[in-house]
């Protein structure tokens, strides 16, 4: 396969902080107050003191003018877009969702260890243990994720399929099988710092369920023991997660489980253009055509690398590395300097709009834009260009190879000329983290302070717009903090850009 290297080390930026957030909203604050601001009023007022019963759970959804549950959860505004899926209730309403709140759980314990105020480790302490005490099936799955979140009002967990009906679980008769981890990675280490064996329980009880076929690797993005859909960046979680375990127990049979899926996702590309499939194991888009969820998917091989033998490691690296250029050889317009949202497997051709209505009768709404978008909310669309970027910058620190120099450097052009974010209507927490995160990233690794200026803008723009009322809302719109927005990977950046110190995230990667 040919490669093109194009090094744009001459590329002229110019960078001028044009947005800065309100004085009278900050008091000129720095950015690390305004996120111990947010998560003392959090953590005052935000959670669980609805139904009969009082618990530590976290509330999903709160009102920034109180830190309190939102109300009726269920009115939204007409022009706000939908986060996570369409018609589910993924953001768990009326509740707590531990899987999304993973982000924020590990700031609070990085919080306690700054500041020596126990408050939040406390509060974080509390909410894992409750989790476990209320939402863990008898094989030991959590039921977290996708499909399920407790009820505060309830006080019952609920699980959901895709036609959004939540129903009370029967945990004489539930087995999670609509268990499911993607995008992100939970922070093991913080549940098993709390109980170990039930940490390791719901590991092994996931990998078993979601591990369709042993001999090949192929899995399921749930874990119901039959083929499914074998999305990349379920994939990548998986790999970690196993790796992850195998590093705590050493049992062998964790990291071959591992290996396996990672080959599987490896082994389903592109004759021609070793282009990965996205989801390699059902006749729909997302088998023919391939996004920047390969990125996140090698994020997961390259942070399990750092769990294995040295041989495995070298292994995952070169697959990870191999994936990624295959993706970069074809993924760029230079015309329009942006990064394609779809490309053909086949051929490397990129997938507009019109080349997808001629393969198939209509577009999901599920799948990227012609162009990869920063700043687009809604979950899933198998569409990931922070860590694709972020993938970039490791395999660039890890081979040294000039078009990972170069590939951030494009990300970095190509994050400029997409500000203010969502055409001015304003980012989401997760998002602007997202970006921040790696323009500091690039700082660290280049040395270039185009990088960390570039990040200050961004990160001003995002307190600009997003913190009110003293704590931060998590997207524009209305004054409310929702979990499935992740503020922790904005809290983290903000805290890296002030102090210069990257918070120790637990094992959760951007």
């Amino acid at each position: 396969m040919r490669f093109t290297i194009i090094l744009f080390l001459s590329y002229v930026f110019v960078f001028t902080s044009t947005v800065g957030y309100s004085q009278s909203e900050t008091n000129s604050q720095s950015y690390y107050d305004l996120v111990i601001n947010h998560f003392t009023k959090r953590l005052a007022n935000g959670k669980d003191k609805y139904g009969p019963q009082t618990t530590p759970f976290w509330m999903s959804s709160l009102n920034t003018a109180t830190g309190e549950h939102y109300g009726n959860d269920t009115l939204r505004p007409d022009d706000r877009p939908q986060r996570l899926y369409q018609d589910r209730p993924v953001e768990a309403p009326w509740g707590s969702s531990m899987y999304w709140d993973m982000p924020q759980v590990v700031v609070a314990y990085y919080l306690s260890e700054k500041t020596n105020d126990a408050t939040y480790s406390d509060a974080a302490d509390a909410y894992i243990q409750a989790f476990f005490e209320n939402c863990v099936a008898k094989n030991g799955r959590f039921l977290w994720g996708n499909h399920y979140y407790y009820d505060a009002f309830q006080d019952a967990t609920l699980e959901f399929g895709s036609d959004g009906i939540a129903e009370k679980v029967d945990f004489a008769t539930e087995t999670a099988v609509l268990h499911e981890m993607r995008p992100i990675a939970p922070s093991w280490q913080a549940l098993w710092n709390i109980d170990p064996e039930i940490t390791e329980a719901a590991i092994r009880s996931a990998i078993d369920g979601h591990l369709t076929n042993s001999a090949t690797g192929e899995f399921n993005r749930h874990a119901e023991g039959k083929r499914g859909h074998a999305f990349l960046e379920a994939g990548g979680v998986l790999v970690y997660s196993a790796a992850w375990l195998y590093a705590k127990t050493q049992d062998a049979s964790l990291l071959e489980k591992a290996k396996r899926m990672a080959n599987y996702s490896f082994l389903n590309k592109g004759a021609e253009t070793g282009l990965l499939e996205n989801s390699p194991n059902q006749d729909r888009w997302d088998k023919i055509y391939s996004t920047t969820e390969v990125g996140l998917w090698a994020r997961g091989l390259l942070e399990a690398a750092n769990y294995v033998d040295e041989t495995t490691r070298q292994q995952w690296i070169t697959m990870a590395d191999e994936a990624m250029t295959a993706w970069l050889e074809y993924g760029f317009d230079p015309k329009q300097y942006e990064y394609y949202g779809i490309l053909r497997v086949s051929n490397g051709e990129p997938v507009f709009e019109e080349d997808f209505l001629n393969d198939f009768e209509s577009k999901t709404v599920y799948s990227p834009d012609n162009y990869t978008s920063f700043w687009e909310p809604l979950f899933p669309r198998h569409d990931y260009p922070m860590p694709f970027a972020e993938s970039c910058l490791k395999l660039y620190e890890l081979t040294g190879k000039d078009y990972y120099k170069s590939a951030c450097y494009r990300w970095m052009a190509a994050i400029k000329n997409d500000l203010p974010a969502w055409d001015g209507k304003g980012g989401y927490a997760d998002l602007y983290g997202r970006v921040i995160h790696f323009l500091l990233g690039g700082h660290k690794t280049f040395s270039d302070e185009r990088f960390r200026i570039l990040a200050q803008d961004v990160a001003d723009e995002a307190v600009e717009r997003l913190y009110a009322q003293g704590m931060f809302r998590t997207h524009t719109g209305e004054d409310r903090y929702d979990v499935a927005d992740m503020f922790g990977f904005l809290a983290a950046s903000l805290i890296w850009l002030e102090t210069g110190e990257e918070p120790n995230m637990m094992g959760i990667y951007y």
